[in-house]
């Protein structure tokens, strides 16, 4: 499928391109992602008190124990002022420990409580049924052949930070 097609504009000024969301892979990106997040919230806050960005911050510190703050940003791109608010609510809520780092006192060290590890579990646990359900209808092959695809994007993703509409020609001209 191809991510845009002509199309007759309204008012007579001739065709023109638009994206045809059928073939235009940021629109399926957005939209799983999007639907994936709001309801993995409302689920998450539902069951256990904590959001998703809450859950992304535990899991990472489950995966990585004692990191900083820009550590978690980096790994699951996530806006700093986000990371900061979630990480106070843990801390409030006894799920996240913060202390000094040794190397560098104007940060704080951030790793999981026993409580953390414990509400990490149950999480994990629903978390893992909401990829199997979404997943179903796919082989393991299948699923293994969608996971090297999305690292190979995954992969990209810094240069697609650095993309300038410069490069809108080059891009524009190698697919014709």
């Amino acid at each position: 499928m191809v991510s845009t097609r002509r199309r007759k504009a309204e008012g007579g000024d001739g065709d023109r391109e638009v994206l045809n969301l059928a073939g235009y892979l940021p629109y399926f990106l957005t939209t799983i992602s999007n639907t994936w997040s709001r309801s993995s919230s409302r689920l998450y806050l539902d069951l256990f008190g904590v959001g998703v960005t809450e859950w992304r911050i535990i899991s990472q510190l489950a995966i990585e124990p004692c990191i900083v703050a820009q550590r978690i940003c980096e790994v699951i791109s996530l806006d700093k002022g986000a990371v900061s608010r979630a990480v106070a609510a843990l801390v409030s809520a006894g799920h996240v420990r913060e202390h000094a780092d040794s190397r560098d006192a104007r940060r704080q060290v951030l790793q999981l409580t026993q409580s953390g590890y414990e509400l990490h579990d149950r999480l994990i646990a629903v978390a893992l049924q909401r990829e199997n359900l979404i997943l179903a209808d796919f082989s393991a092959e299948e699923i293994a052949g969608l996971t090297a695809l999305l690292r190979r994007i995954h992969a990209r993703l810094p240069e697609l930070r650095e993309f300038s509409p410069d490069d809108v020609t080059e891009a524009a001209a190698a697919r014709r």
